[in-house]
């Protein structure tokens, strides 16, 4: 199962709509004959890859997957009926799938004699798609909001000028983060203020995240997010709908919002937040524009407090990163 991990680990499935899996192929000899990872929607599963990899040899073998086989027929067949025409002796997977849709491959392989143990390496399976498992079970992306402020809190002065309270290594570190989700969401009234192109520089145009602007506002077609083949997706003013549509409709599983204290505040209020990325910049300015507003503390005994937040220094500046959940 920890080979299975490491195929899995192999391949950057962060804006695909499909989760990572591997899988293994072993005879009754116990060696290794077939090996498979999943790499993106519309492509072959991975215990069919390894099986197909085992050829005669998969007969009377024990295929160890990341990831419960599927039991529905999307844009490849069912596992489980793959499995069983293989004449494949045992399964030993990891998580449980929690795409409801594709579960049951479990029982109907049981059903075919075959012997399935399952949650073996359990965390490690259910830790390679932490983001698509939470958005399946919570109908919404994981959110991560990212902020660089001064070490007082401020994103800009107050004039409005913000470039660059951090430096070049903090902002690489940000185009890292970047690249790993599905969606970068900010407000208009960022847009229309810094005028951000919100793409990651490394990155193909095919492979750049989504750029999600909600507001009511209108953005002039001449901006920078407005550009190139994919502009700017326009939604409500509604943080928590933009976000479940972004799921149940575009199968967005992770983004990162990138916002003024206007939309960071409403996503705090209404609990949206999963996890923190807060660059802090040696840098006082004493007044300008807040991160946050009003997010609901009016005590210290209300204030939000999270224990398990690490500090690294990246250049001159540093930041504080950590879950809520």
């Amino acid at each position: 199962m920890k080979r299975a991990i490491a195929l899995a680990r192999s391949v950057d499935l962060s804006r695909d709509i499909n989760p990572r899996v591997g899988a293994i192929v072993v005879n009754a000899n116990g060696d290794v004959v077939g090996e498979g990872v999943h790499h993106g929607s519309g492509t072959a599963h991975a215990e069919m890859v390894a099986v197909q990899q085992a050829g005669t040899s998969a007969k009377g073998s024990t295929v160890y997957v990341t990831l419960e086989p599927c039991n529905s027929t999307g844009m490849q067949g069912p596992c489980s009926v793959g499995l069983i025409e293989a004449g494949v002796a045992r399964v030993v997977y990891g998580q449980t799938d929690p795409h409801r849709a594709m579960a049951g491959g479990a029982e109907q392989l049981r059903n075919a004699g075959i012997d399935v143990i399952s949650h073996i390496e359990l965390h490690d399976c259910e830790a390679l798609n932490s983001t698509w498992n939470f958005a399946q079970l919570n109908g919404r992306p994981w959110v991560t909001w990212k902020t660089a402020t001064s070490l007082d809190g401020f994103i800009a002065a107050v004039d409005g000028t913000s470039k660059w309270i951090t430096g070049d290594l903090a902002r690489e570190q940000v185009q890292n983060l970047r690249a790993h989700v599905g969606a970068i969401v900010t407000g208009t009234g960022t847009v229309l203020a810094d005028n951000p192109a919100l793409t990651v520089r490394a990155n193909s145009a095919d492979q750049q995240p989504l750029r999600i602007v909600v507001g009511s506002r209108t953005i002039p077609a001449d901006f920078q997010v407005m550009q190139g083949d994919r502009p700017a997706i326009l939604m409500d003013a509604d943080l928590n709908h933009a976000l479940r549509t972004l799921w149940h409709e575009y199968k967005i599983h992770s983004v990162m919002l990138e916002a003024g204290a206007g939309l960071s505040s409403s996503a705090w209020k209404l609990g949206l937040i999963d996890e923190v990325y807060w660059f802090q910049a040696p840098v006082i300015m004493g007044t300008g524009i807040p991160a946050l507003a009003d997010i609901g503390v009016s005590t210290i005994q209300d204030a939000r407090r999270f224990n398990d937040a690490s500090v690294d220094r990246v250049g001159l500046d540093l930041v504080i990163h950590f879950t809520t959940r």
